[in-house]
């Protein structure tokens, strides 16, 4: 017993000489650092379509809206009758040309600025000019089947084909408009822009 006695004392004596024990409210505090997460990249998407076949990953653009193509088609008019070139050049796509004929961006800028030079447009403030209720929407895969139009060769999958029948292509002796106005839209930067232009008459 006296050894066992003793062994306790020489040990409360080394503890005493070493400090005092580490207690939980003692230790340094650093935040905690949670565990290491791997992060995966996020699937890569396909480029947005108008349509698409039912399998695997697709990704659909919103339908046009009947609004969107009108707003085109008034804001198209609304240039002329003002003699706005530079409001016409604002609304075309970056490859836009001539419907129906070699040409460029800058040869159908430099037809509408002739028509605006011989023909005063202004006449037709306040008139009705188009028939909004009457435009014909085409898509790549419904020009060339039977009893609609042919398909120009400046379309891309994705546009639209648009024919405007014109309420009042003359004012007197001066032919300002076609029969009916063709427009060739495609989106580009979020909105539709127009990539071809052309007028068509009747006999």
């Amino acid at each position: 017993m006296l050894s066992l006695a003793l062994a306790l004392a020489l040990a409360l004596v080394a503890c005493a000489g070493s400090g005092a024990l580490e207690t939980s409210t003692e230790m340094p505090k650093t935040p905690r650092r949670p565990d290491g997460v791997v992060l995966e990249p996020p699937p890569a998407m396909p480029a947005p379509s108008d349509r698409a076949a039912a399998t695997g990953i697709v990704a659909l653009r919103e339908p046009l809206a009947d609004k969107d193509v009108e707003d085109v088609v008034r804001a198209y008019v609304r240039a002329f009758e003002r003699e706005d070139l530079e409001a016409l050049v604002q609304l075309l796509a970056q490859e836009a040309s001539p419907l129906g004929r070699a040409g460029s961006k800058a040869q159908l800028v430099e037809l509408w600025r002739t028509k605006m030079k011989n023909f005063e447009y202004q006449k037709l403030a306040g008139v009705e000019v188009v028939r909004v209720a009457q435009i014909e929407k085409h898509g790549y895969d419904t020009l060339g089947a039977s009893g609609a139009p042919a398909r120009p060769a400046e379309m891309r999958p994705g546009d639209l084909y648009v024919r405007v029948p014109i309420a009042t292509p003359r004012v007197g002796s001066d032919q300002l408009f076609g029969d009916v106005l063709v427009l060739l839209l495609r989106r580009e930067d979020g909105r539709l822009k127009i990539a071809g232009q052309a007028d068509e008459s009747g006999s």
